[in-house]
C-alpha cells in the first residue's frame, strides 16, 4: 500500500526530547551518559546493534597516555581524560583503567621518539629516556638489539574500553535516556526551535542534535564527506605467558620504515594485543563493510612482533577488524557546525580518541546545554576542515 505524504505523516508516532544523538559508539554513549547525569532527556540511536564491531569503538581495550606524542594541543584534553577516568572509579566504583606504564620507541633518528620527548618536555610531564640495552634491561621480554631509544611514561596504561562504553549506555538508560540500536535515521532536518528526526515510523523533535556517527558522519553531514576517510584496521591477541610479558608496559614501536606497531601487555584472559597503525592503508568508503581477517593481515602483525617480541607465539588467539575514520592531520573534529550552534559534531577521532571518552562526553554536554567547555576546542573545530 502506498501512502500519501499526509497519510504517512499521520501514521508517524511523534515524541519530543531535549537532545538527539545519532551514533552510539564511545563518544555518543559518553555524551548520552553525561547529559543524563545533568537531567536532560535524551534519545540516542544507532543504525547497528549497540556494541557493534563495525566502527572504532570496540576491541576490548584501548591505550591511554599522558605523554602524548600527537602534540601538545591535546594536553588539556589529556588532563580532563585522566580526571574523568578517576572520577568513574571514585564516584561510581568503576575501575576501567589499569596503569602499566608506557613506551614510545623508535629505531629512527626522528619520528615518535622525538615527538614524545618534545611533548613531555613541553607539558612538564614526568618521563624517562631509555636508550639501547637499557630498554631490554628494564623490560626483558623486549628484544630490540640495542638499537632503539624510548620515552617512558609511568602514568600510561590501558582501558577496558568495551566494558566502559557498555556501562555508560546502561547508566544513561537507568537515568532515563532512550538508547536504541538497529534504528537507522531515515532523515533529519532543521525546523523551528530544533530538529526533526525520522526513525522508522517515529518522528522525534529535539532542541539540539549531536552527530557522533564516525565513518557515517559524512552521510549525515554532507559538508564533511570530502574530509572524512574511513580506514580498515586489524588487531589480534596472542598467548603470552610468564612474568616477563606480564611486566610489559603498553608501547608503540616505530620501525626503520616508519611503520608504527602498538602492543598491550596480557590483560585478564585476553592475551597480548597488537596492531599496526594504518595497517594496509585500505582507505575509503569501500573499506567500511567487514570482510574478515586474512593471512596478509596476520603476516603484517607477525612482522611487527618479530621486531620486538621474537619469542612470542605468533599464532593469534583471536583477530578482529575495526574502522578508524581519519580527519585532516589525524586531529579530532568536535564542536558546533559553523552555521548552527545547535548542531554538534562529535567525532571522528582518527583512531586515537578513546582515551578521551569521559572528557569528550562532558564537552558535548556543555556544548548542547550552552555552557562553555573547560577545554579550548578551537584546534578541533569544524571550521578547521571545511
Amino acid at each position: 500500500m502506498i501512502l500519501s505524504v499526509g497519510e504517512f505523516a499521520a501514521k508517524l508516532r511523534v515524541m519530543k526530547v531535549d537532545i538527539g544523538i545519532i551514533g552510539l559508539g564511545a563518544m555518543g554513549s559518553a555524551a548520552a551518559w553525561s547529559l543524563s547525569l545533568r537531567g536532560a532527556t535524551v534519545l540516542g540511536v544507532d543504525q547497528h546493534p549497540l556494541g557493534h564491531a563495525l566502527g572504532s569503538s570496540h576491541g576490548k581495550t584501548r591505550i591511554i597516555r599522558s605523554v602524548y606524542s600527537e602534540g601538545n594541543i591535546y594536553d588539556a584534553l589529556v588532563e580532563e581524560a585522566y580526571a574523568g577516568w578517576d572520577r568513574l572509579e571514585r564516584e561510581f566504583g568503576q575501575a576501567f583503567f589499569r596503569k602499566t606504564g608506557g613506551l614510545d620507541i623508535s629505531v629512527r633518528e626522528d619520528g615518535i621518539f622525538q615527538d614524545a620527548l618534545a611533548a613531555a618536555e613541553a607539558s612538564g610531564k614526568e618521563y624517562e629516556v631509555l636508550e639501547g640495552l637499557a630498554i631490554e634491561q628494564r623490560f626483558p621480554a623486549l628484544e630490540l638489539n640495542g638499537r632503539a631509544r624510548a620515552v617512558y611514561n609511568a602514568d600510561a596504561g590501558l582501558l577496558d574500553s568495551d566494558d566502559a562504553t557498555a556501562w555508560m549506555r546502561v547508566e544513561a538508560g537507568r537515568l532515563g535516556a532512550d538508547l536504541r540500536g538497529e534504528t537507522p535515521v531515515s532523515g533529519w532536518q532543521r525546523v523551528a526551535g530544533g530538529f526533526r528526526l525520522v526513525t522508522g515510523d517515529e518522528e522525534t523533535t529535539c532542541r539540539k542534535l549531536i552527530i557522533a556517527a564516525g565513518a557515517w558522519c559524512g552521510e549525515l553531514v554532507p559538508a564533511l564527506r570530502p574530509v572524512l576517510v574511513p580506514e580498515r584496521q586489524v588487531i589480534a591477541w596472542y598467548r603470552a605467558d610468564g612474568p616477563a610479558y606480564e611486566r610489559l608496559p603498553i608501547f608503540q614501536l616505530e620501525t626503520d620504515t616508519a611503520e608504527r606497531f602498538y602492543v598491550f601487555p596480557p590483560h585478564r584472559d585476553q592475551g597480548l594485543k597488537a596492531g599496526l597503525y594504518n595497517h594496509r592503508r585500505e582507505r575509503g568508503a569501500g573499506h567500511i563493510a567487514p570482510r574478515g581477517v586474512d593471512a596478509e593481515d596476520l603476516s603484517l602483525l607477525a612482522a611487527g612482533l618479530s621486531d620486538c617480541l621474537p619469542g612470542l607465539d605468533q599464532t593469534p588467539l583471536e583477530a578482529a577488524e575495526c574502522r578508524f575514520t581519519l580527519a585532516p592531520g589525524d586531529r579530532f573534529i568536535m564542536g558546533c557546525m559553523p552555521d548552527d550552534n545547535d548542531l554538534v559534531v562529535l567525532s571522528p577521532c582518527s583512531g586515537h580518541g578513546y582515551k578521551f571518552v569521559p572528557a569528550i562526553g562532558e564537552i558535548a554536554a556543555d556544548l548542547v546545554l550552552e555552557r562553555t567547555p573547560t577545554v579550548d576546542l578551537s584546534p578541533f573545530s569544524v571550521e578547521r576542515v571545511l
